[in-house]
């Protein structure tokens, strides 16, 4: 994925990235940070709280991912991997206080943008039923629910499997 920035205005400027292995423990923060207001909250409690510099090093080893930086600072992160004839994406994570600036936007599409290079069919991923507003924001990147799914353990649906075709 080539290095792009992006911005409307310069305090809301970010440039986009790979993700490599070494950027491994920079991301586990910041899935811990972002996924931190989830934590007691929400049943089960969220995987991304449970990463580790190494788990995301191994996970950027067995796939892909995108980082997005600002002025040195990471500020939103999303990883993928080969499933099936697409691309399961995951781990999508905005640092507080820069949401709502089309970091999460960005970082979706590097990973539609690396499907459609690699002929991949479809991005897949999961969200989280009790969260309507993030599935409003993938329905409205083109993602359609596909199924409702329990966690283990759980006896009733508590997240989405939402597909986005690409084109």
């Amino acid at each position: 994925m080539p290095n792009a920035t992006v911005a409307a205005r310069p305090e809301t400027a970010f440039r986009l990235r790979a993700a490599s292995p070494e950027d491994g423990e920079a991301v586990a923060a910041l899935l811990r940070e972002a996924f931190a207001p989830y934590d007691g909250k929400i049943q089960p409690r969220p995987g991304a709280l449970s990463e580790t510099g190494a788990s995301i090093a191994a996970a950027l080893e067995n796939g892909a991912g995108s980082v997005a930086e600002a002025g040195g600072l990471l500020v939103g992160s999303v990883l993928w991997h080969p499933e099936g004839d697409g691309f399961y994406l995951g781990r999508l994570a905005v640092r507080p206080g820069w949401q709502r600036r089309g970091i999460a936007r960005a970082l979706v599409g590097s990973a539609i943008e690396a499907a459609r290079i690699a002929r991949r069919a479809q991005v897949t991923l999961n969200v989280r039923i009790l969260l309507p507003d993030n599935v409003a924001f993938f329905e409205s990147l083109g993602f359609e629910c596909a199924a409702a799914r329990p966690h283990p353990g759980f006896d009733h649906p508590t997240y989405y499997v939402m597909v986005r075709r690409v084109d």
